[in-house]
Parts: C-alpha cells; structure tokens; sequence
C-alpha cells in the first residue's frame, strides 16, 4: 500500500527560480539550505545509481506487498530503514512469517544499513539527480505517523538551468512537478503525489542516461 496524496503538481519549467550549483564555501556539515541531518551525496556515478534505485524499488515492493494503510506502509518502511524490529507493527511476524522483510530488518543488531541511509521513496531519485550533476540538498517521502516536515514527497535540490531543461520533460512524464526552493538558497524541488513516481522518474533519468550514451 504505497500511499497516495491528493496534490496537483505543475510539471513545467520553473521559469524565475534561480538555478545554479552551490560554491564550496556554502556547503557545510549541515549541508547546504539550511536544512538538518542532512549529508553530502554529490558526484554519485550512474552505477551506483542504478544500484540505490534497484535497491529502493525492491524494498518498496516488499513494503507494499504486507501493507494496507498509509501508517501501515510508514512502520514498515521505517523498520526496514532503522533496522529495528520494535517498529514493525503489532503482530507483524506472525501475519508474514515468511516475509524478507523480517531478514532484512533483523533482531536489532543489523551492521548494514539500506539506501545509503536515506528514506524509501527518495533515495533513488537523489541518487539519481546527483548522477546527472544536480546537488540534491534535502529529502522527504511524506511521513503518515506524523512529525513530517513536509506534505508531500519532495527532493531539493541544486542544479544548472541547462540540466533542468534535459529533466523537464521526464518530471512531466514521470507525474511528477516542480517548486521553487529559493528561499532556502539557489534552489528548487520535485514533488510527487507518490513516491511510485519519484521511483517512476529515478529510473527514466537513468534510462536516458543510458540512450544518450548508447547513441553517441
């Protein structure tokens, strides 16, 4: 049950937002915006990429396949990302006894995590934006349990006007919108009624990738 939200998007180009990459000097430890708990994930190579985006649409389905509500999909997801049991909804082992998710969640002791750290539903699309040059600066799939500090998915992120023009018509195919960030820097965002899209668009940047290349 990946959850959908009732949100129209504008998927054109976002005239008047300015676009370019951050100096060095603005990126800090605490990123770059103004945001928290954020890391630097720039120069990603289309390989690794592609691996998060597997990764992602992997763990979404098999969050999707043992949910049915919205807070549901948020404990599970949460679990998966946390690696703590404790989080998985009441009764969650004995409904699915045969489930990978309680492989991949473990007893609470789990070396690895999933993602790279960043949430289902995102990390993807912020693997894949930053493989094609963008600074993405910041994160959020929508959290139904509350505590979320944004409605909606979204992924700020910096980029180069030209590089918004060659994403343009894959936010639009994919569902997916644009907004304006720049109260926070020389950024912008992509917004989402679901992270199916954002998983959706994270794959057709790669995809393009890989035709541009394979036509060159």
């Amino acid at each position: 049950m990946i959850p959908l939200i009732d949100v129209k998007v504008d998927p054109s180009f976002p005239e008047g937002v300015p676009m370019d990459m951050p100096a060095e000097d603005e990126i800090s430890e605490e990123g770059y915006g103004f945001f928290r708990g954020v890391w630097d994930i720039s120069g990603v190579t289309h390989e690794e990429a592609r691996a998060i985006v597997e990764e992602e649409r992997h763990l979404a389905h098999l969050v999707d396949q043992v949910t049915t509500t919205p807070e549901e999909f948020e404990a599970v997801a949460g679990a998966v990302e946390s690696g703590d049991p404790d989080s998985l909804p009441a009764g969650f082992a004995e409904r699915h006894p045969g489930s990978e998710i309680l492989e991949i969640v473990g007893d609470g002791d789990r070396e690895e995590g999933v993602l790279d750290g960043l949430e289902i539903g995102v990390a993807g699309l912020s693997f894949a934006l930053s493989s094609v040059g963008c600074f993405p600066a910041a994160s959020c799939r929508s959290h139904a349990s509350g505590g979320s500090w944004s409605d909606r998915p979204v992924v700020y992120f910096a980029a180069e006007r030209l590089t918004v023009h060659w994403l343009t018509p894959l936010v639009r195919d994919s569902g997916c919108g644009f907004g304006n960030g720049s109260d926070r820097g020389k950024l912008l965002f992509v917004e989402a009624p679901s992270i199916s899209r954002f998983m959706e668009l994270a794959n057709q940047v790669l995809n393009q990738v890989e035709r541009q290349s394979y036509n060159r």
